[in-house]
């Protein structure tokens, strides 16, 4: 992916690879952080890029991915 993609983009195909849909992240999510999250307040966030990256972190443990930041070749 690309810097220029968007994060519900990027998002959206994590989902798609793991066979989520976004309710079921939002559920999740809510679980992990003891907050109430729907699908449409994650996607707002998503979509408005005003997603913490806390809850970043959060989504790419729950989808079993981690974040690494790499030096540019």
């Amino acid at each position: 992916m690309s810097i220029e993609d968007s994060i519900i983009s990027e998002i959206k195909v994590l989902l798609a690879k793991k066979c989520w849909t976004q309710e079921k992240l939002a559920k999740e999510l809510g679980l992990r952080l003891n907050k109430k999250y729907t699908a449409k307040n994650l996607g707002n966030k998503l979509r408005f890029e005003t997603i913490p990256y806390r809850e970043i972190k959060v989504i790419a443990d729950i989808l079993g991915l981690k974040i690494e930041f790499k030096e540019k070749d």
